[in-house]
């Protein structure tokens, strides 16, 4: 018998676990070849980070005991997704804070590189929470020459 009426409401279990994300795109951030920019626990966590790369810069996430920390209720598999979208006119890589490490399978380790007008998205997963070895893992996703819609 098909169901012809439904009217899901808060209460009901399969839609309390239910998130629906919010990103906030600040200005955009300036890197240049001559020294690595640090990226803020607030940038990591807006979601969406517009980058105009200069000279072949680096953006570097926080420390995972930072980012560990600025997660309320943070626990081993809490994840998060991060968009970088280089609109500047060279590569930019993205580099790892002490305790986070970029995921590698079967050898082959993440890209974390992002050609002239390219954006691309990373997976941040907590794999540890003990204070003092905090961990995080990095995936990417996307390829480095795709232009950006």
């Amino acid at each position: 018998m098909p169901i012809t009426a439904f009217s899901p409401t808060t209460n009901y279990a399969r839609f309390g676990t239910v998130v629906f994300p919010s990103k906030t795109a600040t200005a955009q951030v300036v890197t240049t070849g001559t020294s690595p920019v640090q990226m803020s626990v607030a940038q990591i966590g807006q979601g969406i980070i517009p980058v105009d790369c200069q000279s072949a810069g680096t953006f570097t996430t926080p420390t995972a005991a930072a980012i560990v920390a600025n997660i309320n209720g943070c626990q081993v598999g809490t994840s998060f997704d991060l968009d970088i979208v280089n609109y500047g006119a060279a590569t930019l890589t993205l580099g790892l804070g002490t305790g986070v490490t970029k995921r590698t399978i079967a050898g082959v380790s993440a890209v974390l590189t992002l050609a002239t007008l390219v954006s691309k998205r990373f997976t941040f997963i907590v794999t540890s929470v003990t204070p003092g070895s905090e961990a995080i893992e990095v995936w990417a996703y996307g390829s480095t020459g795709a232009a950006v819609a």
